[in-house]
């Protein structure tokens, strides 16, 4: 089989081959534990072997155009959230995976954003921690009093993993599609991940030149 390293093996073989630079871009969707556990384990081998510069990209959103920042949050709806061309007669739920963190109140910056932008059939929740599915999507009218024609159900995930196929897209009776049906509407799944599309891809590539540019210190 494929043998895939850790990200401390990749760079502690990295650094023995004799690099000097190296950047690492994380794949998190937002700036919780698991991004920080992860930099730090990455920035505690600085100064070993010849490396000259180590640094750590930042995740999907971060950034909320704080002191000549970027809008991370911005940039996804624009880039990608409007790109998806629901209708504003139809709801769009997007689902992630959440954390016990702080970085989990990303998920909320995100809906706020979203309702400023008048996208109030764009509802945001988490499988792990609030905001649930239940308190942004039963009954969806809370929002706005608009009953939607159909909700379409989209991972907020990076790839279509067992979260996606089973707490989304399952066909047990809590899944978030069958428990949206019991309610009464209509249930459209999304069968695809953030990382399929290319305007993510271009996002993830635009933090990789950001952390290479070092422009914004070692969380670029």
């Amino acid at each position: 089989g494929i043998e895939i390293p850790t990200e401390q093996g990749a760079l502690e073989t990295l650094i023995q081959e004799g690099y000097t630079h190296i950047y690492v871009q994380p794949l998190h969707f937002t700036g919780g534990e698991e991004f920080d556990k992860l930099k730090n384990n990455i920035l505690a081998h600085e100064g070993e072997g010849q490396l000259e510069v180590l640094r750590v990209g930042r995740p999907l959103v971060y950034y909320m155009s704080q002191e000549e920042h970027p809008d991370d949050y911005q940039i996804l709806i624009d880039r990608f959230i409007k790109s998806l061309n629901i209708s504003k007669e139809d709801g769009l739920l997007l689902v992630g995976h959440g954390g016990l963190g702080s970085g989990n109140s990303s998920y909320g910056n995100l809906q706020f954003k979203l309702i400023r932008e008048g996208l109030t059939n764009v509802r945001i929740a988490v499988l792990e921690n609030a905001p649930y599915v239940a308190d942004v999507a039963m009954p969806w009218e809370w929002l706005d009093g608009k009953r939607p024609n159909t909700i379409y159900v989209h991972p907020l995930l990076l790839v279509l993993g067992d979260h996606a196929q089973n707490d989304l897209f399952g066909d047990e009776e809590d899944s978030v599609i069958n428990e949206l049906a019991d309610y009464g509407y209509e249930v459209k799944p999304i069968h695809s991940a953030l990382g399929e599309y290319e305007a993510i891809q271009d996002i993830f590539r635009q933090h990789v030149q950001d952390c290479i540019d070092d422009l914004y210190g070692k969380r670029s």
